[in-house]
């Protein structure tokens, strides 16, 4: 890695293929609750994976028998008021509020509870296991969703689904979950499957795959269709795509039917 890994306590970062970062929350037998302490620590994973060139695609995942089951309410209740529900900007896992420069895949291989939860609706691809659960039951506590997705999880599975499960907090298994276009795939390895995924994006062009997110973002984001496509056009295909190296690059070697050789840091001089 061309940058230094930042030092980290609650999770594991791991390798697993060329370009692919893959983070797996370490608390097993708290169920991977999330301490205050947490959440600065994954900002700076994120914001290590986002600079460095040499990573492409993140894998979020948990150990044992949970992705990850929200705040440590143990340490919520002993803490004064003014510090309860501190977030970074980022928000919950430093991802629920995120936007960032390159795609997370959230690995769900069981429990996926409260803020837990919410760190996957903004996850940018949900790979879960047949096992997995989820559950947004802060109304059973006297709270409501912290990690400021509620809107985003609105837009992805619709206002009746989103009733159904914040404000009776009931719990959803992986095929109701798929129904609802709440998950991606349901897999029985969802780490390995999520991998895969992840090798094959980090096969693209590096600039085209940051583009294109933009544009997927652009579409979430609420504006006319042809005024988010000029947008993109503008923002994007053009200062980056058509007068980038990559794209010469990448078709050149489908003429001459070879694998391109992109330059990772493309990036460097212009943003």
């Amino acid at each position: 890695m061309s940058s230094s890994q930042p030092e980290t306590t609650i999770c594991s970062l791991s390798f697993p293929a060329p370009a692919v970062l893959l983070v797996t929350l370490t608390r097993a037998e708290e169920l991977n609750t999330i301490p205050r302490g947490g959440h600065e620590e994954l900002k700076r994973v994120w914001r290590w994976m986002d600079s460095n060139p040499e990573i492409l695609v993140g894998v979020f995942t948990g150990s044992g028998r949970a992705f990850c089951t929200g705040a440590d309410l143990r340490e919520w209740y002993k803490a004064l008021k003014e510090e309860r529900g501190i977030l970074p900007p980022q928000g919950f896992c430093a991802i629920s509020q995120r936007r960032g420069r390159k795609p997370i895949i959230a690995a769900v291989n069981g429990l996926a509870v409260g803020d837990g939860m919410e760190t996957l609706i903004n996850c940018d691809m949900v790979i879960c296991s047949p096992k997995a659960v989820f559950a947004l039951p802060d109304v059973k506590v006297g709270l409501s969703l912290l990690g400021g997705t509620l809107p985003l999880l609105a837009q992805k599975i619709g206002r009746g689904h989103t009733t159904d499960m914040v404000l009776t907090g009931r719990s959803v298994r992986a095929e109701e979950a798929l129904e609802w276009r709440l998950v991606d795939r349901i897999v029985d390895d969802p780490v390995r499957e999520a991998i895969e995924v992840a090798k094959s994006i980090a096969a693209n062009s590096p600039d085209a795959v940051w583009a294109t997110r933009e544009g997927i973002f652009l579409g979430l984001s609420g504006k006319n269709s042809l005024d988010a496509g000029k947008e993109f056009q503008d923002k994007y295909w053009v200062p980056f795509l058509r007068e980038g190296w990559n794209s010469k690059e990448g078709i050149a070697a489908f003429l001459e039917k070879r694998k391109p050789k992109w330059d990772l840091d493309w990036n460097k001089s212009k943003l």
